[in-house]
């Protein structure tokens, strides 16, 4: 007579989180992209978060001058994706200053 109800745990919203692609806009000997950096090597520790897919560009190296061109005033920029949406074009940014909780909520709209 009695079911056995799972209980609903936060944790399953980020059920493919390995679809998840992040990427960080950042150049040297600038502070707040160190401070980026810094959030993001505490966001991706996290078990959650850990199989998110993250690379770091450097946009003043020469490979790199079309993020240049867009971000020269503008970093760090935290660029996120669903990589099995990657046809719809759609990709989420934060700017500047960003924290823990936001990087994470980010990651959650995502998906």
């Amino acid at each position: 007579m009695f079911r056995n109800i799972r209980k609903f745990h936060s944790s399953k919203i980020l059920y493919n989180i390995s679809d998840v692609q992040l990427t960080l806009f950042s150049k040297q000997q600038c502070g707040l992209c160190d401070t980026a950096k810094s959030v993001m090597d505490q966001v991706l520790q996290k078990p959650d978060f850990k199989d998110c897919k993250y690379k770091v560009v450097d946009i003043m190296d020469p490979e790199n001058k079309q993020w240049f061109d867009k971000y020269c005033f503008d970093v760090p920029v935290l660029h996120a994706h669903n990589i099995d949406n990657a046809s719809e074009g759609k990709v989420e940014k934060l700017f500047h200053r960003f924290d823990e909780k936001k990087v994470q909520d980010l990651v959650v709209k995502i998906k």
